[in-house]
């Protein structure tokens, strides 16, 4: 008799631990899904290398818990072809609970051959020659919330 209760005090505990830890992954998940993330960008300079831009991405935790993300990557694209990224960083910033956390990201672009196959000749002479131009660039920017993937895209217009 005394074995049947202690064995029905063990999955009536495991049930518990189950049923919190389920609670806690639910709401993590849940808080990944919610987070607001605005991207601006600007040209910092135009050189022999190609262009170089700042990318301003804010992550908005509108939670009410704490959360560990990875500093962001951010992936520039026009027309589906890679104008630049950010470099990688291994480094795990604290999201506070209902605040939010700015980040200045240099992205340099692949280099004037890269430039002109995916703007063509064209724009990028405008470009190189200082004359006015606007792109349709699409931001990925990717991270890691509490150990979840988290990617968000959005359509911004470059003047360079």
């Amino acid at each position: 008799m005394r074995k049947k209760v202690n064995q029905m005090l063990k999955w009536i505990a495991g049930g518990v631990a189950a049923f919190f830890a389920g609670r806690y992954l639910l709401r993590l998940n849940k808080a990944s899904n919610t987070i607001v993330t605005r991207t601006s960008l600007q040209v910092n300079k135009v050189s022999l290398s190609g262009i170089e831009l700042k990318a301003g991405v804010r992550l908005q935790n509108p939670n009410p818990i704490n959360l560990s993300i990875q500093y962001p990557f951010v992936n520039l694209t026009h027309k589906g072809a890679s104008l630049g990224s950010s470099q990688v960083k291994d480094e795990t910033i604290q999201l506070p609970a209902n605040g939010e956390q700015s980040f200045t990201i240099t992205i340099q672009s692949a280099g004037w051959l890269s430039l002109i196959q995916v703007l063509g000749t064209e724009l990028t002479q405008k470009i190189r020659s200082g004359q006015k131009a606007v792109l349709d660039v699409v931001s990925t920017m990717t991270t890691k919330v509490n150990g979840l993937h988290y990617s968000q895209q959005e359509t911004l217009k470059l003047s360079i």
